[in-house]
């Protein structure tokens, strides 16, 4: 009996993992769920989300509406693609106005946080199943009750509160302060912060100093997508970062690039079942590695290109790749535990390719250095 729940369990993690065949009724790309009453891709519920109450912007078809919409298409014709919303049943009546949203980003979910911060807390040791005490020691899950403790401190709170500088949407400014560069630089600073933040307060759980961190600050950069998905995850941020900036990163970062973020940032949240623990593991893992960013494309390496690494970040890094083995094979066992870990060090490797891609097309832009300096005087002294 217990062996046909563990095997149906299995099962359904593997499935969870790996099968992924509702697609999207607009343009047929995997869908990520039903969105505004109709089964979508995030390319089109984004699209629909910011067209379908913008009776101002009147989209004409040159082919007199008999445009194809698909994955490949789907950018060529607003006109089709915005009509094809509405026969495939999307209710633009599903979909909070600006102002409804600027609320739940800012004030309404600042005061739920607080709300929720004054009710008992908590901890992982709430969730210990008492055959499983081998696996995971007290003091482990002291760490992982500490660890979840600093990123609502030091990363949650921290993004609310950064809306009053930063704010996500700037929807009530003219149009082209809202697509200068340094807004750009502006939010990606919002989220590399909250980052910092929290990894200076992991620093001082492993009795740092402050000159380790110069060893990590670099590698805080590849573990923002990461971070996003997590935010989305947890219900404090509600689109995705670029939504409202789409213009502004197409022209920097190209159509190509960010329709490849949004399809890695959905990955992240959905190919596999939701812990809150786990990515907050393996964004210290990460960020402890010897070297993880800047990817550059080279065609040879010298040992020069990697800089020592102290003793005990290796060692620090060693503990926190143990702790989540040991906390994913109590929460997946250890079939999906190895299949889990492949699939996320696979993706990663794929992210840092397009990292790579970023990389190359913000320092090679044709502008005379002017968005490299401006991410130099803002982001190389966090």
């Amino acid at each position: 009996m217990a062996n046909d729940s563990s095997q149906r369990l299995k099962s359904t993690l593997t499935c969870a993992m790996f099968d992924s065949r509702a697609l999207c009724v607009i343009c047929g790309a995997s869908a990520i769920g039903r969105n505004f009453d109709a089964y979508t891709c995030l390319s089109c519920k984004a699209f629909f989300r910011r067209n379908a109450y913008n009776d101002h912007i009147r989209f004409t078809c040159r082919v007199a509406g008999s445009c194809e919409i698909t994955v490949l298409t789907r950018r060529h014709c607003s006109a089709c693609r915005l009509n094809k919303c509405f026969k495939q049943g999307m209710k633009k009546e599903l979909i909070r106005s600006l102002v409804a949203i600027k609320q739940a980003t800012s004030g309404m979910m600042i005061n739920r946080y607080y709300r929720e911060s004054q009710s008992p807390r908590m901890t992982t040791m709430d969730f210990l199943i008492s055959d499983n005490e081998s696996v995971l020691s007290s003091d482990d899950w002291n760490l992982l009750t500490n660890i979840q403790n600093a990123y609502n401190e030091y990363c949650i709170k921290q993004f609310l509160t950064s809306h009053e500088r930063i704010p996500l949407i700037i929807t009530t400014q003219p149009y082209r302060s809202r697509i200068k560069l340094q807004r750009l630089v502006d939010l990606t600073k919002k989220y590399l912060m909250i980052i910092v933040s929290f990894m200076k307060r992991i620093l001082e759980f492993n009795s740092c100093t402050g000159s380790d961190y110069e060893y990590i600050r670099n590698n805080l950069h590849t573990t923002i997508l990461i971070n996003i998905s997590e935010l989305i995850k947890c219900n404090v941020l509600k689109s995705i970062p670029w939504e409202y900036d789409r213009c502004l990163f197409e022209s920097v970062l190209t159509e190509n690039i960010l329709q490849q973020l949004e399809e890695h940032l959905h990955i992240y949240e959905t190919f596999s079942s939701y812990d809150s623990i786990i990515i907050k593991l393996y964004l210290i893992i990460l960020a402890f590695s010897s070297r993880t960013y800047p990817l550059v494309k080279k065609d040879n390496y010298h040992s020069t290109d990697f800089y020592p690494f102290p003793k005990r970040l290796v060692l620090a890094q060693n503990y926190y790749i143990t702790l989540l083995w040991k906390y994913v094979i109590y929460r997946l066992g250890t079939y999906n535990t190895i299949i889990y870990s492949v699939r996320f060090i696979q993706h990663f490797l794929r992210q840092q390719i397009l990292n790579a891609d970023i990389f190359d097309v913000i320092n090679n832009r044709d502008d005379h250095g002017q968005l490299v300096r401006l991410f130099q005087s803002e982001i190389n002294d966090l």
